[in-house]
């Protein structure tokens, strides 16, 4: 004899699918939860640098210097190390003798500037008395205490990163902004021949 096969409705019956837990939260008003942002972790011992929750290497905040940029992530040392600077720029860089400052913002987190910095760690190897260089390390945030910045030169507003403002010592000691480069050289250009072209303002 042949099985019989109940087909009728209750006595059989189709699996029942479950909704994705997206559906149902949006069934329920529930919105999707947002990735956690990038945020700063305290540094762990006294003296140490705070970390960046995204890469979780340390971060570099305030005013520092060419060394402790060097010493600081092997990115920069390693870009540094490869970037060729040609003996006409090492020329010009020499040549420069106006009293003058270079501030330069940047974020050791950042892609464009440890891609544009060694270009400038390079043509600045050899110091330059006349030129004052400042570095200023900032986090994603783009804030920076205004102590952070050289005495005698006016703040400014930090948008991207890498930034580098030229002031020429006037008379008297004022500060004058005689110009800057915003992340990236003019196309065409490498960092440290735009950071020269500037350097060419000062008089």
């Amino acid at each position: 004899m042949l099985p019989i096969i109940l087909l009728s409705a209750g006595l059989l019956s189709a699996p029942i699918q479950e909704k994705p837990t997206q559906e149902l939260d949006l069934v329920a008003g529930k919105k999707k939860a947002e990735p956690a942002k990038p945020h700063l972790i305290p540094a762990k011992k006294e003296g140490g640098l705070p970390c960046d929750s995204k890469d979780q290497q340390g971060v570099l905040l305030g005013a520092t210097t060419r060394d402790a940029i060097l010493a600081h992530r092997e990115i920069f040392r390693d870009n540094t190390k490869h970037r060729d600077i040609k003996a006409e720029w090492a020329a010009r860089w020499k040549a420069v003798d106006v009293p003058c400052s270079l501030v330069v913002a940047f974020g050791s987190w950042c892609s464009d500037s440890q891609l544009e910095l060694p270009d400038l760690l390079a043509l600045t190897k050899e110091p330059n008395p006349f030129v004052s260089i400042h570095y200023i390390g900032v986090y994603r945030d783009k804030k920076v205490d205004a102590s952070a910045w050289p005495k005698g030169i006016a703040p400014q507003a930090i948008e991207k990163v890498p930034t580098l403002w030229l002031f020429e010592l006037e008379p008297g000691g004022t500060q004058k902004l005689l110009g800057s480069i915003v992340e990236t050289p003019p196309q065409g250009q490498r960092m440290a021949e735009a950071v020269l072209d500037l350097l060419s303002k000062a008089r």
